[in-house]
């Protein structure tokens, strides 16, 4: 009986001090891992957060403003003007004195009128249709005549080949001719006629 209830005890007294022994080494253990995670954690191993702080989002600078600034325009200098004087080698000539009506020459035969009465007799020996005109435009070469009728100062029909009339003629126009034609076809008459100084009636005649 005692020697049951011994091996009992000592069973017990085995479990104990073996419960104890494990209780021992896990606190062992425990504390082994907690020195060893302290370690690990100030030595930054075990793929702990990195100590290196993230750097900090740079904040683009704002670029300066600058405000163009209007050039200054340099003032030219402005030249004086040279007074020019007039050249002393060559003398200024005088104004011409203002002329007057009564300085002007007239010859005796001239009545200061600006126009002359001409008086025209045609009488051509013809029974013929007849035209006249009277121009102050023409070309003469030899015996070529041509003729402006766009300058005729008369015009008119004959009247069985004689026609009598008087014109206003202008003092500038002292070289006339007269052309005769007729409607049969014959060569046309031609007269010059020119201002005559000499007479007092100035008439042109063709016969």
């Amino acid at each position: 009986m005692n020697t049951l209830t011994t091996d009992k005890t000592q069973k017990n007294e085995q479990v104990t001090f073996g419960n104890g022994m494990a209780l021992k080494e896990m606190k062992l253990g425990s504390i082994a891992m907690v020195i060893m995670l302290s370690q690990l954690t100030a030595c930054g191993g075990g793929g702990g957060d990195d100590s290196s702080p993230e750097p900090a989002a740079a904040t683009p600078a704002t670029p300066a403003v600058t405000t163009p600034t209007t050039p200054t325009t340099p003032t030219t200098p402005t030249t004086p003007e040279t007074p020019t004087d007039p050249d002393p080698e060559t003398p200024e000539e005088p104004a011409p004195a203002p002329t007057s009506i009564d300085d002007l020459v007239v010859d005796a035969d001239f009545d200061l009128q600006a126009a002359f009465t001409l008086a025209i007799d045609v009488a051509m020996d013809s029974t013929q249709r007849g035209y006249f005109s009277l121009c102050d435009q023409y070309e003469q070469s030899g015996a070529q005549v041509t003729v402006n009728f766009e300058s005729c100062l008369l015009r008119g029909a004959l009247d069985e080949g004689s026609l009598n009339d008087a014109l206003l003629v202008a003092n500038h126009q002292q070289n006339l001719i007269a052309v005769v034609w007729f409607y049969d076809g014959s060569d046309p008459v031609y007269q010059m006629w020119s201002y005559d100084m000499e007479v007092e009636e100035q008439k042109l005649t063709i016969n």
